[in-house]
């Protein structure tokens, strides 16, 4: 029986005219030299082509069926007929594969790596190459690639076209080394990454790392919280030992009206001058993003992009005065996405237009993974323009207004919400730290408490192992009587509120303590019978958080003026 391609090959096969004798030429298409060897089948038997790649064929009959094959080569059918040319030519393809993968600097084969044959429908074959560094395939399909990969040595891709003989020298990637404090204690779960993005890692217990899959890596970023992260260049021994310096980030807030007053700016740069506050939180997306973002989701929603801000100066004043750049960018409570896409919001199952919370504000729904690649792309973005660190905020599916007339199109269990949230952040802290900044995520603190996701899909539990730091809004304020374990309202307690959330904290996520930079309270709560915040009370908390060993804070004041008497001078 021939096999349905070769029936294929043999109806679409140009039907010639032969005379009583043909002269069959029997060639290698890539290089066009004679196969001696090659089997000829016919309806009258078979035989073989010469040591010249000829065989003399009789037509003992108006047509005649031949099949033409040689180990190593795909095999063609063709028929032919009465009247057509004296010599007839084929052209088989090769279908071997085989070659050998060395070190760059020694010549010597790399063993056991991965190469990978893969066919342009998807289909892939694999073997590893040999103690040489030798490899072979067999039924190697038309226009395939080749992939290449060690642990080593990284990866490397190349098309096989017209190649039957392949050799790869390959450069060593892997990196291997130790981080350590200032004491030169041994920094376990730091951060290892490839500049490039090809590979990351972290360290063990006692420090060390090996850094393997990347590919071409001269170069590698270590970062851990509480510390200042370092990029430091990979040498010939491919060994690298780092030594952080311990960083505690204080940041005050500059809101959109703030970013827009040079005066009330530059009262911000001059208490990062004057202080120990030594970063600024920059708003950059809220209802709508403030700089001319150039990510497609977002330029294509009607009055998204709104450019009001100069970011470039922004970010270079920053620079400038020595302050580390973190931007806020709010994620899932998007008015204007919502109404320019209302495929991607909330519904109202009574209306069946925009479910709207207490605010009358509609919100985009975080099922949708659309708008996860969209805000993964704008804080990588953001992290390119030169941010130290990005902030994703309202993380979370709505907390407020009549919730039994949300529709969210999916099931609404506490499972799902939580796997929705976890992949959006996720995806935005490979994006973001693939791009080079630091990623954090605001929560709310009563996940803390509780450790369920109380309806908005977040817990640490979930979350924290994606950040790098964790800011739980801790505003003694906003809780009510009861959270925590004192006599009176939390508001009347800065102190103990920060130290008792911070406590609970570590018994959902243990030893996570350096990730912990919490949102402080530096404003007065606006309703009557709460106690004032002065001072006194925006540094007791601080106080408190330091106590706990955080890596840092942040004072929230959405006008953006700050206690300035209640931080240490610079």
């Amino acid at each position: 029986m021939v096999p349905l391609a070769l029936a294929l090959v043999t109806f679409l096969a140009p039907r010639v005219m032969a005379t009583p004798e043909v002269r069959l030429s029997v060639t290698d298409r890539y290089s066009g030299q004679a196969l001696a060897g090659a089997q000829i089948t016919t309806d009258d038997g078979s035989f073989a082509t010469g040591p010249d790649g000829l065989a003399q064929i009789q037509l003992t009959r108006p047509s005649l069926s031949l099949l033409i094959s040689h180990p190593g080569y795909e095999a063609l059918a063709t028929t032919l007929v009465e009247g057509g040319p004296a010599t007839w030519g084929v052209a088989l393809r090769p279908m071997t594969l085989s070659g050998t993968i060395t070190d760059e600097t020694s010549k010597a084969g790399i063993e056991g790596a991965t190469v990978s044959l893969i066919a342009p429908d998807g289909v892939e074959q694999q073997t590893a190459t040999g103690a040489d560094g030798h490899f072979a395939f067999d039924g190697v399909p038309e226009g395939a690639t080749l992939r290449v990969s060690s642990p080593d040595y990284g990866v490397s891709e190349s098309s096989v076209g017209q190649t039957t003989q392949f050799s790869l020298a390959m450069r060593p990637s892997f990196v291997a080394g130790q981080v350590v404090d200032g004491s030169g204690a041994p920094v376990a779960g730091a951060r290892i990454a490839a500049v490039n993005g090809s590979a990351e890692t972290l360290t063990a217990e006692d420090g060390t790392f090996d850094l393997t899959g990347g590919s071409d890596v001269q170069e590698v970023r270590v970062s851990a919280a509480g510390f200042a992260s370092q990029t430091l260049p990979v040498d010939a021994s491919r060994h690298v030992a780092a030594q952080l310096e311990p960083e505690a980030i204080k940041a005050i807030y500059a809101n959109l009206g703030v970013l827009g007053d040079p005066e009330r700016w530059n009262k911000l740069l001059e208490i990062a001058d004057t202080t120990e506050i030594n970063a600024i939180v920059i708003d950059v997306k809220q209802d709508t993003i403030y700089y001319d973002s150039q990510v497609p989701f977002f330029r294509d929603i009607d009055g998204m992009v709104t450019p009001v801000i100069d970011l470039p100066t922004i970010l270079a004043q920053m620079k400038e005065h020595g302050i580390y750049s973190i931007a806020r960018m709010v994620v899932f409570k998007d008015p204007v996405v919502a109404a320019g896409r209302p495929d991607l919001a909330v519904k109202d199952e009574t209306t069946g237009g925009l479910w709207l919370d207490m605010n009358d504000t509609p919100w985009v729904n975080a099922f949708n993974e659309e708008l996860w690649e969209a805000n993964a792309d704008l804080g990588a973005e953001l992290a390119h323009l030169g941010f130290d660190e990005v902030q994703y905020d309202y993380i979370r599916f709505p907390s407020d207004g009549d919730l039994r007339t949300a529709d969210f199109g999916n099931d609404y269990s506490e499972e799902e919400r939580r796997a929705a949230i976890t992949g959006a952040v996720k995806l935005g802290s490979e994006r973001i730290r693939a791009a080079g900044a630091a990623f954090a995520i605001d929560l709310f603190p009563i996940v803390a408490l509780m450790g369920d996701d109380q309806g908005i899909g977040q817990t640490l539990q979930d979350l924290t192992p994606y950040a790098d730091y964790v800011c739980l809004m801790i505003y003694p304020s906003h809780y009510t009587e009861g959270n925590i374990p004192v006599d009176g309202h939390p508001n009347d307690f800065p102190a103990e509120t920060v130290t008792y959330t911070l406590q609970r904290s570590q018994e959902w996520v243990p030893d996570t303590m350096k990730k912990m930079r919490p949102w402080l309270q530096d404003f007065t709560y606006p309703l009557e019978g709460f106690s004032p915040y002065g001072p006194k009370e925006v540094r007791e908390q601080i106080d408190a958080a330091e106590a706990m060993g955080v890596s840092g804070w942040l004072l929230w004041n959405a006008a953006g003026e700050f206690e300035v008497p209640a931080l240490n001078p610079e």
